[in-house]
């Protein structure tokens, strides 16, 4: 990875670089939001994407797995994005990836796109089928918490969870996770998917209950939104991250700057919830990334665990918010 001059006006511009070189790649039948978000992977990297290497990587998904699976076209582009910005696209780490899917599944998660993101997070473990079982205890854990909330979407949450390396039980690990599900619930943030996933995200991150995490991650979304930047269910993961690798409550102005690049650029602001989602993970990273060693060494979790949380979070929910879009007849 080169070096990431945090610039807002090539940023977009190499954004658009990327989105273009994703639509030229022949990777048909991809959402629009999907063909964002693996061009911002590569734009927070500071890279441009090669469209063909992009395009064999979702190829080798299709011959490895046949026609009769549940791996849809925009899941399998978010995973061919995830594996080639980290180098792992090669024909092993694909069979890996469906490996691992049938694990989840031996354990007693359904067969959907969502469970396809659980393969992928479980390529960090060392005892993926241990991982396995004890994700499928956390999600029943969760589900029996939240009966009508808890779908195939938090297999990804679950299977974070399992990869903690603590004595903590699946009872506690439920019981820290509604901690802060019931505490960002109280200050506002809506009950959904987003919100599973930024209790688990904290409950990762800390191992305990800390008010303090939660009173930042409140801070910020007011900061934002007296800056008339809607905080919604897509940006939670994001902004429970920033608040933990970022020591100050306050945006700078390169937020501030990049987000209006956006908004002004006429092939970004089509939709201002995902453009907003994408400004504020690139900031995000970029603020990982310029930590000093001491700050660095004082988290809990690494800085490239957190950036490989943030960008499954993202692939899957833009994902969900494809399905969506399609159901209802949106672009």
């Amino acid at each position: 990875m080169t070096e990431f001059a945090f610039d807002s006006g090539k940023i977009v511009q190499q954004l658009l670089v990327n989105f273009q070189e994703v639509n030229n790649s022949g990777v048909m039948g991809v959402d629009k939001r999907i063909r964002f978000l693996v061009a911002q992977l590569f734009t927070s990297e500071n890279e441009v994407i090669d469209g063909q290497a992009f395009k064999a990587t979702t190829t080798l998904f299709k011959k490895q797995l046949g026609f009769f699976n549940a791996l849809d076209g925009n899941t399998r582009a978010s995973l061919a994005g995830l594996l080639l910005v980290n180098g792992q696209s090669d024909e092993k780490t694909v069979a890996r990836v469906i490996d691992h899917y049938e694990l989840l599944v031996e354990a007693g998660f359904k067969r959907t796109n969502f469970t396809y993101f659980g393969a992928y997070l479980l390529l960090k473990a060392d005892k993926p089928k241990h991982v396995a079982t004890r994700a499928h205890d956390i999600y029943m854990a969760l589900r029996k918490q939240h009966p009508f909330l808890t779908g195939a979407e938090d297999v990804t949450s679950a299977v974070l969870m399992a990869q903690l390396d603590t004595s903590l039980s699946v009872e506690q690990l439920a019981m820290i996770n509604e901690y802060y599900f019931t505490e960002f619930n109280r200050a506002g943030f809506r009950k959904n998917d987003s919100l599973q996933f930024l209790a688990a995200t904290s409950t990762l991150i800390f191992l305990e209950c800390d008010v303090n995490h939660v009173k930042k991650v409140v801070q910020l979304m007011k900061e934002l939104e007296r800056a008339d930047v809607k905080i919604r269910p897509l940006h939670y993961v994001t902004l429970g991250i920033l608040a933990y690798v970022q020591e100050s409550t306050e945006l700078d102005v390169a937020f501030f700057d990049l987000l209006e690049a956006m908004r002004h650029d006429s092939g970004l602001r089509w939709n201002r919830e995902f453009y907003t989602a994408m400004a504020l993970s690139l900031y995000t990273e970029e603020q990982a990334r310029n930590m000093t060693r001491e700050q660095v060494e004082s988290l809990m979790v690494s800085v490239h665990v957190l950036i490989a949380i943030e960008r499954a979070a993202a692939a899957s929910a833009a994902a969900a918010a494809s399905v969506a879009a399609a159901s209802s007849g949106g672009s």
